[in-house]
């Protein structure tokens, strides 16, 4: 692998390679297309490195068109992206893989509904909490090189950030999950039970949780549960206060022990809903064997009394659209892994 990201050496191959190319052979409409690095990939993300090398890696570029130029555009730029080299520099150029990495092009409509499951924006409050965090990070994540029409960087910036009443309803059920049925509620009781294994369990939905509250706090969206803790500690608040308190609980092996440091983080949590504006001060409490820990009840009651009371029978979709393209993925022809099995 080289030295460089690969966002970068996909860049250069979109301003170097493919963009040159796109004006030669379709000079009259290069000013309607978007070029970008997104999607899904640890290099959309800047995180690729030479692990992320033996499977569906190299230069990439998803130039899109606008809705109304699929019909008659489409076929012509699939055509040109045929006549790409096999290699831009020392790596292989991958064409028109079904998961939309490599070199791909589509309509941007069609983009947004592969992650999102829907043409156009959300136009509600409600609709948004259709949306699958994770495939948020996919649109809005990565790097737009060209865009034309601007409909791209449009849609991306309207997406980038949940509007307010979302925003506030999303940390409201995390604070639910951390201080109620994940732990360290139910990892007190495992631990009266001696039942290590389904502790374990519980202490990971905490972590991970803990991980994406902190994100929403920062109002950024959490990514794909493999590059969580690594973005987690990137975090400009909260994080770098929270991410030893969580490395303290991993290492520790006291049951017991672990649910008082949790307990411990989720006041923490509380102290930066009342510095955001969002809840009251909430005290320390003796430790209660029974109800374990109410550090965020109280704090998520006030934030779900700012919302719109049928909100309450809502969630968040947390369904990602890996899902379906896995499925879909397997049955292609070109999927890595069948190559594999094939040798």
């Amino acid at each position: 692998m080289s030295d460089k990201r690969g966002l970068d050496i996909s860049e250069e191959f979109i301003r170097e390679l493919l963009w040159p190319l796109l004006q030669q052979e379709l000079p009259d409409v290069t000013d309607r297309l978007a070029v970008a690095i997104v999607g899904s990939g640890s290099d959309v993300l800047g995180l690729d490195d030479r692990i992320s090398c033996d499977h569906h890696w190299g230069p990439r570029a998803n130039v899109m068109l606008l809705p109304e130029d699929k019909s008659s555009l489409l076929p012509c730029l699939r055509g040109v992206l045929d006549k790409l080299p096999s290699h831009f520099q020392e790596f292989k150029i991958n064409k028109h893989h079904s998961n939309l990495t490599g070199v791909c092009c589509m309509g941007i409509d069609d983009f947004f509904n592969a992650f999102l499951e829907s043409y156009n924006l959300p136009e509600t409050d409600t609709d948004w909490l259709n949306l699958c965090e994770v495939d948020l990070v996919h649109v809005t994540a990565g790097r737009v090189v060209i865009d034309g029409p601007g409909e791209l960087t449009r849609r991306r910036e309207a997406l980038a950030r949940y509007p307010e009443p979302v925003w506030k309803k999303r940390i409201a059920d995390w604070c639910m999950y951390i201080t109620g049925r994940d732990a360290p509620y139910n990892l007190h009781r495992m631990a009266q039970r001696s039942d290590r294994l389904s502790s374990m369990m519980y202490e990971a939905m905490y972590h991970k949780q803990v991980m994406e509250l902190c994100f929403t706090l920062n109002r950024r969206y959490a990514p794909y549960t493999k590059w969580l803790n690594r973005l987690f500690r990137t975090l400009p608040r909260y994080g770098p206060v929270i991410a030893p308190q969580l490395d303290s609980i991993a290492a520790e092996t006291d049951l017991s022990k672990k649910v008082l440091m949790m307990i411990e983080v989720n006041y923490n949590i509380a102290d930066a809903l009342t510095e955001l504006g969002l809840a009251g001060k909430v005290e320390r409490q003796p430790f209660d064997p029974g109800l374990t820990d109410l550090a965020l009840y109280d704090s998520a009651l006030q934030i779900y009394q700012q919302l719109p009371r049928e909100w309450l029978a809502l969630s968040f979709n947390r369904t990602e659209s890996w899902e379906q393209a896995a499925r879909e993925v397997v049955c292609s022809a070109d999927d890595y892994f069948q190559e594999r099995i094939k040798k």
